[in-house]
């Protein structure tokens, strides 16, 4: 009769089932759903500090801290965004909630107007997933040697 490595040692059953489990519980901790902020999570204490007419640009910094990003053209708009992604297992990346937060100020830096932009305002948020096609990003090795000899000298 011949022995295997684990029949040598008392208690060798209890061993490999341990180890199976171990394995087990290894491969099943990586099925969770991962959640991941991203941006600023404003919460509605901080909302409550600031009021309109009273609130400056510089307590809005020292609440709220750096904007996501600012208007164009002085429009005098502050803008924070923030939003929770979820993976779920095996799955794509995909936002499960975003929410904007539009600050307006006025010429004398002082809040006139505070916008709660989410999915139950109505307002759709644009969110392009996909990466902007550029010409070549797709070409073969030999693709990209024969396009520069396709190319007319100026």
């Amino acid at each position: 009769m011949t022995r295997g490595l684990f029949d040598a040692f008392p208690g060798a059953r209890q061993l490999r089932v341990a180890l199976v489990a171990m394995a087990a519980a290894f491969i099943l901790a990586g099925c969770e759903a991962r959640i991941a902020p991203h941006g600023h999570g404003v919460d509605s204490t901080e909302l409550d500090q600031i009021i309109p007419g009273q609130t400056t640009r510089a307590d809005l910094l020292a609440i709220l801290g750096k904007p996501s990003f600012e208007g164009a053209f002085d429009s005098g708009k502050v803008y924070y965004l923030g939003e929770v992604m979820i993976e779920p297992p095996g799955g794509r990346k995909r936002i499960s909630t975003r929410t904007m937060i539009v600050v307006s100020l006025d010429d004398s830096d002082f809040v006139t107007e505070v916008e709660i932009r989410d999915e139950s305002s109505g307002n759709t948020i644009a969110y392009l997933d996909e990466k902007s096609p550029t010409p070549g990003d797709n070409f073969g090795v030999t693709e990209q040697i024969f396009s520069t000899l396709r190319r007319k000298p100026r």
